[in-house]
Formats: C-alpha cells, structure tokens, sequence
C-alpha cells in the first residue's frame, strides 16, 4: 500500500504516475490524518509492505518523522516492511536520518533518475555508514498513461484496461484519509477532473469502519472489485507507451 502525505516535490516530471506535474499549489498534508487513518487501518488488518511517498518524502520532514515515530511506536506489529521512496534531491535533518535508522523493517528506495537525482551519491554515502537499509532502482524507461482526457472508448475496452492494470494490483494508495484502489484517482478527484464516487473508494473517517471487520470486508470489496472504475477512462495504460525516465516539463501542466 502507498501512503501519499506529500503533494510537494522537488522535480517536474512530465510523465510522473501520481500526476504531481498538475499541482498548481501543492499542499503537506496533515500527519494527524495520515495517521489516524492508519490507525483505523491497522484495526483491521495487516500491511505486508507501506511504501512512503509524495511528491517527495523528504521536502515535508516534519510530518515524516511524526508518522515514522508513530510507525515504530505504535504500529511495529502491524507492518512487514516500510519503503520511503525518494528521487534523491534532498539531504535530510539529523533528525530524520535518525528516525530512518531507529525505524524497524525500514528501507529508502532510491529513485535514480541520473543528474537529476543530484544527492543520491551523498545520501547513500550517509546510509551506509548510518547503518539505513537502502536500494537503488535505475529504470531506463517509464510507462506513460497519458493525459487526463476521458475517452470515449466502448466498455469492453475499459474493462480489459482495468483487468490488466498494475496499478490497481499494486498501487492500492491511501491518501488524504481515504483508500483508492489508483492513484491516479485520488489525485485526479483532489485536481477536480474526476467528482468522488463513493462505491470507489474507503473512507476511513466513515464511522462504520469503526468496526474491523466491516472496514476488512470494505478493502476486500474494494481491491477486487470486477468492475472498471471512473478513472480508467482517463488513461491509456494498456497501449504500453515507453517514455524515458523523469522528463522534466518546462512549466506546471495545466489540467485539460
């Protein structure tokens, strides 16, 4: 699961999947709901992997190291393994560097995007004599899923887009307090393309998810769910269009 508390980042990627190269005025979000979500969350079940991200963990420290004290204070048993995903521009606090090394089961997973990732050398170089668990992904080649247009496309196509999204298999994001099967979706509703659709997406402040079993058998619902979602209308994911890696855009994308 991807838990997104950053709209902020330090790259403009043209390409970028959480669509960050939209916002406009991108915000840090709220700790205190992150992880009240996460503690209605973890009522109800185990995460096998949190992958940390943004934007870019480490422009919002502060409310880094908040969720991270919560992670290994509260939430040790509740986690198998935690990823802070980062493009490598930024050097963080002693503070948070910290804070990574104390954090059980915890890994940063370097991004490289080549001299674009201008600290990685410097940022690896301290988790290595910090004793910070690390890995480097160097990906030549990124998907492109194209702009925000909706398509009008017969059903059938949509759906085998969705029955063969990895996104939706791997990409299930939690973000501003509620659960999204693609993070395209959530972002695409925050950016005010898509309107809310509350048969797709988990509400965690639901009073109803109060109870564990309820919010299991919801996520359960969710995640598997047969049926294509709004969002898959705005994207082309199944055409399979390489792009090379972190393209910068010259200016903020305007939403269509």
């Amino acid at each position: 699961m991807d838990v997104v508390f950053t709209e902020c980042c330090t790259l403009r990627c043209r390409n970028c999947a959480n669509l960050m190269q939209y916002y406009h005025n991108p915000e840090n979000l709220d700790a205190n709901v992150t992880m009240s979500a996460l503690k209605t969350l973890f009522n109800a079940l185990r995460v096998s992997q949190l992958n940390i991200l943004g934007g870019e963990p480490f422009f919002c420290q502060s409310e880094l190291i908040r969720i991270l004290e919560y992670l290994k204070t509260e939430a040790d048993n509740k986690v198998d393994e935690i990823v802070v995903i980062t493009n490598g521009t930024i050097i963080p606090s002693d503070e948070c560097l910290q804070d990574l090394k104390d954090t059980p089961k915890l890994k940063v997973l370097f991004s490289n995007y080549g001299e674009l990732s201008s600290k990685i050398n410097e940022f690896t170089d301290i988790c290595a004599r910090k004793g910070i668990s690390y890995c480097i992904v160097d990906t030549e080649y990124w998907w492109d899923f194209v702009d925000l247009r909706c398509r009008e496309e017969k059903a059938q196509k949509v759906q085998k887009r969705y029955d063969a999204c990895y996104s939706r298999r791997h990409c299930t994001t939690l973000y501003r307090g509620k659960l999204y099967v693609c993070p395209r979706q959530g972002h695409a509703i925050r950016l005010g393309i898509l309107s809310e659709d509350v048969t797709e997406t988990d509400d965690f402040s639901n009073p109803e998810f109060e109870d564990p079993k309820t919010l299991r058998d919801s996520i359960y619902m969710l995640t598997n769910q047969k049926e294509y979602i709004t969002t898959c209308r705005y994207c082309e994911c199944d055409d399979r269009i390489r792009v090379h890696r972190a393209i910068q855009a010259e200016r903020l994308v305007d939403v269509c």
